[in-house]
Parts: C-alpha cells; structure tokens; sequence
C-alpha cells in the first residue's frame, strides 16, 4: 500500500523558496519588512502571516502568493462576481477567511477581497508600493496607520498610501467583515479568455 505524501505547509513552501534564492532568515526579513522571529515562526509553522504580509513575502522572493498556498484563487478577469461562485480561502483556521473578487480585464490595476476577521485577531506591521482603501461592512475594527490609530464601525472608510507603516486588529467579540481594494497585485496573472466579450451581454460598451 502507497504511504500518503502531506502537501507542503505554508512555512515549507516559504523556507524552501528561500533557500532556492540562497537567501537567509535576516536577509529575507529585512527585503519583507518583517522581523527575523516572524520568519522563523512562519517557516516553522508556528505562526501564520496576514494576506499582505505574506504579499510582502512573496514579493520579496521575487514570486506570487499563490506559490505559497495548496489552493489559491487565480486572476480570471470576471467582469462580474457573484458570491455563489466567488473564489475563497483562509490561510488558517483561525486567520481571516477571504472573499476573492475578480478583476475584471487585462492588467487591472486594482484588486479587491473581501476580508471576515475572527475578534481578536491582529496583523503584522507592514509596508508595501500603492494604496488601499477599505469599507468596513460589519464588526469594529482598529486601524493605524503611521502609529496613527483609526477606529472604524460599519459603514466607515479609510484610504491610505501603502507606503505608510500599517496594521489592523478586531477589538470586538464578533467576526468583521471588511471590503479592501488596493493596487496590491496578490495572485499569479492568468491570460483572459479569448472569447470573453468586452461588455456584459444586453449591455452596450462604454
């Protein structure tokens, strides 16, 4: 009988990208923005990262997202998006679950997902090119932004450039749930479909 290989973990596939760069832990750390320990936790599968700082991850390594996670959502340029058939993933079980929203052509510059933070749960400080705007949808959540502090509720809004030293945190008891759009690039570029029409169907072009 066949023995059963486990898939890689997250911190595997991150360490043996690494090593195939020859880089070290600080080297890694330092190109990411993010500390020697979170790395080593993270490569050790002790601790998970947030999508954005595993964006800073992967970027550092000169790869996408995708490359790190068993099943992750690909750019299929929708012009349409409905929750039925959204894409979704979550790096852990008690790490925010998202919602990923398709760009809707070649070289979209924006993306956007939709974020359900667990109460409790707090991201790492990062910094990365562009900027992000999120609509908090339900929840409470804390945002800051330069050492700055921003508490949001339901129906609030933040935009900000990205360049900014930023993290987030739900102070609340219950899940939050987030819109963020940004230029932030997450997943691997898929060639549109040739047959994809430049309009809606019953809709003219603009």
């Amino acid at each position: 009988m066949s023995k059963v290989v486990d898939a890689p973990t997250l911190g595997e596939r991150l360490r043996q990208r690494r090593k195939e760069l020859g880089l070290t832990t600080r080297q890694l750390a330092k190109e990411s923005g993010l500390t020697v320990g979170f790395i080593s936790q993270i490569e050790r599968d002790i601790s998970r990262p947030s999508l954005t700082s595993l964006y800073s991850v992967a970027r550092a390594l000169n790869t996408s997202v995708d490359r790190f996670l068993s099943e992750a959502p690909q750019r299929q340029h929708q012009m349409v998006s409905h929750s039925a058939k959204r894409a979704t993933f979550s790096l852990g079980q008690t790490e925010p679950f998202y919602e990923f929203l398709e760009p809707g052509f070649d070289d979209a510059q924006l993306n956007a997902v939709i974020t359900h933070v667990p109460p409790g749960f707090a991201s790492e400080t990062v910094r990365h090119e562009g900027e992000d705007f999120v609509y908090l949808i339900s929840g409470q959540m804390i945002y800051v932004v330069d050492g700055v502090e921003y508490p949001l509720d339901a129906g609030g809004t933040l935009h900000f450039s990205s360049r900014l030293p930023h993290m987030s945190r739900n102070p609340g008891t219950t899940v939050a749930t987030e819109l963020w759009v940004g230029t932030m690039r997450l997943f691997a570029e898929v060639a549109a479909p040739k047959n994809q029409s430049s309009s809606l169907s019953g809709t003219p072009a603009i």
